[in-house]
């Protein structure tokens, strides 16, 4: 791909008008080299030089020279001003320009040529009309050919009083600026589409957009719709690296497996090849081992540990202010193009194409993939720090308050607007395009509690619409105070979409900003919010598992070992060890594995993965947030406990229930249901298949918190109180042992028991 072919040579004129045969067009432009006189007089037809001191954004030093009355003028930004009669009504738009770039003091002179574009004002009102009342206009850059001709569409959403866009060649530093023109009438919050299409095909020409609002004139502005984004530009850029088919999987059947591209394989105990540590391509490599071992590492992982849809942090183009080299990626730049970071080539086209071949891989392996989106804030800063949404657009784009500062519910100094017109259109439109274009399976939206509900509904709406099995799902919560009503858990109820349950999570371990407070795993406690995540929320919040994801630790936080070990120095000596840990760690995933829902996991959590006691490690770099494949190796018995769990749960389909009928009619307590007396600290359920469709007739899931081994009484099943047991005490049992009327269950342990139908 590089940087594109060369243009210098090709004219480039403005395309013609579309929307109406009768506008009147403009000649072709005229070049030639302005004499010596006319740059001392910029008095001629037609012409316009180049050679002065307004500094634009290509780093070039220009001017122009208007043949109005010879008036000149060093614009800001690039941007002629206080031309008379019809030169961009005193703006120094109204032109298509080629300019042929010249560093100042190189070259005595330069040439340019100038076509101005005249409507008159009723035909412009009448496009203006038809444009509003057609199809929507799809924002970004477009290439269009139609009879051989080429054209290149460019569509952004501003408010502004005048909108511009300028194409800078990378290699001949030719530079083409195209005024855009209004479409239709502003709406409620004045930004309205502006539109453009000049005449040729501008693949790998970096761009950017200039607009004139209340007469203070903003350059340099990024498109938001920009596909790709090397060295702080946008890019027009075509890719057409194709990316294979996602595989068959039913939203039921989803084990999530978070990981961070960085974190993931840069590790060198990783096994991956040194250029792809860190990188896209680094979950593309196969057959990688700890060295001097058969311990399977990075996307072998994945597979052996029987997830089969990998959630990735944000790769959408990210600020990294803290660190050069590591960022986790929630300071979003630009929404609709790749980390560039992640690439392990250096041509422009390699962040988009390494990332499809890495969507491609997994796909191949049978994984889906989905993405972590951060739709609810941006990087910028009101009012000194614009860049591009909060540039072209702020009112539309952002919350503000009576006081006139944004709201920042989302505790990262901004909170985007998804209920106004825009917003919504953006939000909608974005996660389709990663969809169409990255075979992206599903979204896990960050801070979803900033966005309304009838956006959610309508993207849930929309991508459901290009395939129903596509995974929707989110944070019920803001970060602070906030501009609108938190769609929060419960929201979701019926809607398609799903939350992250914080009740099982702090059920299990505590509240996760209070490492005194305890949950079943550490005192036996907060039995309730654990029992409501077994059921999949429908007896508090859902209307459906579906809609609740299960999970015990995740990015954010402590990990469940860093907890339990700060926990563990809280409690008498001894109470909780490292043998203790690993127990409790057992005892969560067959806790997780067991519950109606989705099963979520953090990578390394299957081998007790530590941050080194951290809850926020986002700017703590690679010694803290890199995975220790050593880790795999040194708790191999922990991660086949989790691998076996996930089996069982991937081939059982009582555990993935998919209605809260099926659920009322299969899962009963032992206590609470059937009244069963159970120990303190302990919970007990059985299971009974209400799909017809499981080998097992019946399963009991025993969960004893208690430090200390306690006695069950088991349920009468389908076959007595005969029980063949599965798993006991931290291992799955192969040896055909039974059970009946009792069975005795280790402390801080669990057992599953079953009878075939």
């Amino acid at each position: 791909m590089g940087s594109g072919r060369p243009l210098s040579a090709r004219r480039v004129e403005p395309a013609q008008p579309v929307m109406s045969a009768a506008m009147e067009r403009s000649p072709a432009p005229v070049r030639r080299r302005a004499s010596r006189r006319e740059r001392r007089s910029g008095v001629w037809s037609g012409v316009v030089t180049a050679n002065g001191s307004a500094r634009d954004g290509s780093g070039l030093d220009r001017r122009w020279v208007c043949e109005c009355s010879g008036a000149t003028r060093g614009g800001k930004n690039g941007i002629v001003r206080n031309m008379p009669h019809g030169c961009g009504a005193g703006k120094g738009f109204g032109k298509i320009a080629r300019i042929r770039s010249y560093m100042l003091g190189a070259h005595n002179s330069s040439w340019v040529s100038l076509q101005r574009t005249t409507r008159p004002a009723p035909q412009r009102e009448r496009m203006n009309r038809a444009m509003s009342e057609s199809s929507k206009i799809t924002e970004g850059v477009r290439y269009l050919e139609e009879g051989g001709a080429e054209r290149t569409r460019f569509t952004v959403y501003a408010e502004a009083d005048a909108v511009q866009v300028r194409l800078v060649h990378p290699g001949t530093r030719e530079v083409v600026l195209s005024e855009l023109e209004s479409v239709g009438r502003a709406d409620a919050d004045g930004g309205r589409l502006w539109k453009t299409e000049i005449a040729g095909d501008f693949h790998g020409w970096a761009y950017y957009y200039e607009i004139e609002r209340e007469g203070k004139q903003l350059g340099e502005i990024v498109d938001p719709w920009a596909v790709l984004i090397r060295h702080g530009r946008g890019w027009v850029w075509r890719d057409e690296t194709p990316v294979e088919p996602r595989p068959a999987m039913r939203p039921e059947e989803a084990v999530i497996y978070e990981l961070h591209i960085r974190d993931y394989t840069r590790d060198p105990s990783s096994g991956v090849s040194p250029r792809q540590r860190g990188k896209y391509l680094g979950l593309t490599e196969r057959g990688t081992r700890l060295e001097g071992t058969e311990v399977r590492t990075g996307l072998d992982n994945i597979i052996e540990l029987g997830a089969n849809v990998v959630q990735v942090m944000p790769v959408h183009a990210f600020s990294m202010p803290y660190d050069p080299d590591y960022e986790w990626g929630y300071m979003p730049n630009d929404y609709n193009a790749p980390h560039h970071r992640y690439a392990s080539a250096t041509d422009l086209g390699a962040p988009i194409r390494e990332l499809k071949e890495m969507v491609s891989t997994l796909h191949k392996a049978g994984l889906r993939v989905t993405l972590d989106v951060v739709y609810n804030h941006d990087a910028e800063r009101w009012p000194n720090k614009l860049r591009s949404l909060m540039a072209l657009a702020p009112r539309a784009y952002f919350r503000f308050q009576k006081d006139g500062t944004p709201w920042d519910g989302s505790a990262c100094g901004n909170e985007f607007r998804s209920d106004s017109e825009a917003g919504r259109r953006f939000l909608v439109e974005s996660v389709k395009y990663w969809v169409r274009e990255y075979g992206i399976d599903g979204y896990r939206f960050d801070l979803m509690g900033l966005i309304d509900q009838e956006s959610m509904r309508i993207l849930t709406r929309e991508l459901h619409a290009m395939d129903p099995t596509i995974l929707v799902y989110g944070e019920p919560w803001a970060g602070g105070p906030c501009g609108i009503e938190v769609n929060g858990k419960g929201k979701q109820r019926g809607l398609g979409w799903g939350v992250f349950n914080d009740d099982i999570r702090d059920g299990l371990r505590g509240r996760v900003f209070d490492l005194d407070d305890h949950g079943m795993l550490t005192r036996g406690i907060r039995l309730k919010d654990v029992k409501d995540g077994i059921v999949g929320g429908i007896r508090t919040f859902t209307d459906g598992p579906l809609e609740c994801l299960n999970y015990a630790e995740c990015h954010d936080n402590h990990t469940l070992t860093d907890r339990l070990q700060l926990v563990a120095r809280r409690m008498p000596e001894g109470d909780i060890d490292q043998e203790q840990i690993v127990r409790l760690s057992k005892l969560a995933i067959l806790t997780l594995a067991t519950s109606q829902g989705i099963l979520f996991i953090h990578s390394g959590q299957e081998f007790g993965r530590m941050k080194a006691g951290e809850d926020n490690t986002y700017n703590l770099g690679d010694v803290v947030n890199n995975i220790r494949w050593t880790d795999k190796r040194d708790h191999s018995d922990l991660f086949a406990f989790h691998r076996n769990c996930i089996t069982m749960r991937r081939v059982h389909p009582m555990f993935r229930l998919t209605t809260s009928e099926d659920i009322e009619q299969s899962v009963r307590f032992l206590d609470d249901d059937l009244g069963i007396k159970l120990p303190e600290k302990s919970i007990g359920f059985m299971l009974e298949d209400a799909t017809g469709r499981d080998e097992w007739g019946c399963a009991v899931v025993l969960l004893n918190a208690d430090t200390q081994e306690r006695n069950f009484e088991l349920p009468e099943g389908l076959h007595g109180l005969m029980w063949h047991i599965e798993a006991l005490d931290g291992r799955f049992v192969r040896n055909g042992a039974t059970a009946e009327q009792s069975i005795r269950v280790s402390g801080r342990s669990g057992a599953v028991l079953r009878q075939r139908k």
